[in-house]
């Protein structure tokens, strides 16, 4: 799925499944150089098992437009936005997380 973050055109996979917000969600981040298929078994495995899945390619990485994240601060910072995007509820801790 495409949807917009940051301004920029953002890609998804989602495991084959529709993204559905009443599910609880896992986001699976891929390293430097990579992309969204890296995850693609675990991806999935968790999407026909009852859980929402995100796998998308960070800004600047194959399906995705933008600049890529310069720091692993900044990619957090990416899926927040993301997560903000689809209205995804995040965890207590995320805020915390992110101010470290």
């Amino acid at each position: 799925m495409y949807l917009t973050v940051n301004g920029h055109k953002t890609y998804c996979y989602t495991g084959g499944k529709a993204f559905d917000a009443a599910k609880p969600t896992v986001v699976f981040v891929h390293g430097v150089l990579n992309d969204h298929s890296v995850w693609i078994l675990q991806t999935r495995y968790f999407a026909h098992h009852g859980w929402n899945v995100l796998a998308p390619d960070l800004p600047g990485h194959c399906k995705s437009a933008g600049d890529a994240p310069q720091s692993v601060e900044a990619a957090a910072g990416f899926i927040s936005a993301l997560l903000d995007a689809l209205g995804v509820q995040k965890p207590r801790w995320w805020a915390t997380a992110l101010a470290r």
